[in-house]
């Protein structure tokens, strides 16, 4: 047998498993307009706060916070109507994406999945919404049996479901941290009051000290709603700019 004859079968299992990975980047590579259109939805609720980068000397705030964080509002209304439009225009333009993505390149994704988990949230919010308000007292707490319920009556956590089951369906580990880091920042944030709000064990591992009351972080809702968003904005970067390079390839 010829080296050209043992050289062949190698080359075979070579050119497929190129050929699979082209593939799998090719159905994967429109991830990034559903990540960038989320940050966009998030970094335009910044518009719902009266303040968001300002510090202002008194908060007047209620849950549900339908501006997404326990901080003032514009208009209540106003916040309801952005994320409860804004949101099914975040699927909406994403399955028209996706759609487009498959009558182009024959490939499809799980995209369902991604607009299933938000809406279904989203719905669950407005039917937990249905308990009456609750006002924030004065000194800033609030009672310990409502301590949960902020957490959860955020629209912020929709969109988290939504990320997570995208990254489920985009197989992105990438998706699946982002999804992670704006859970934990809407538990943290909308968890308690007020805004930024540092627990002393938080303080004492910060400050490196014992018995502290605890802290606060001066950050504003803009800041923390930049945060979020953050790294979907580098991952849409860095997957449309990896699609380009093997759609010129």
């Amino acid at each position: 047998m010829s080296s050209t004859d043992e050289e062949r079968p190698a080359e075979i299992l070579a050119e497929l498993d190129r050929l699979r990975n082209r593939t799998r980047t090719r159905t994967h590579g429109g991830a990034w307009l559903p990540a960038l259109a989320v940050a966009v939805l998030l970094l335009a609720s910044i518009a719902l706060y009266r303040m968001p980068f300002g510090q202002p000397t008194a908060i007047d705030t209620y849950h549900p916070y339908w501006a997404g964080l326990p901080d003032e509002q514009r208009n209540p209304v106003l916040s309801y109507a952005f994320w409860f439009v804004g949101t099914p225009l975040l699927f909406a333009t994403t399955a028209a994406w996706y759609t487009l993505r498959a009558r182009r390149l024959g490939l499809r994704v799980s995209w369902p999945l991604f607009a299933a988990a938000g809406l279904g949230v989203l719905l669950l919010l407005a039917v937990l919404a249905a308990v009456p308000e609750t006002e924030i007292r004065p000194d800033g707490l609030a009672p310990a049996a409502d301590w949960f319920w902020p957490g959860l009556l955020t629209p912020l956590l929709p969109v988290a479901a939504a990320v997570l089951a995208l990254a489920w369906a985009e197989r992105s580990p990438g998706l699946a941290a982002a999804g992670i880091w704006i859970v934990l920042l809407t538990v943290w944030l909308c968890g308690t009051f007020p805004l930024g709000y540092l627990p002393p064990w938080a303080t004492d591992i910060l400050g490196g000290e014992s018995g502290s009351l605890g802290g606060q972080l001066s950050l504003r809702p803009g800041h923390y709603l930049v945060l979020m968003a953050l790294p979907l904005v580098v991952f849409a970067a860095v997957r449309a700019a990896r699609s380009r390079h093997d759609r010129d390839a």
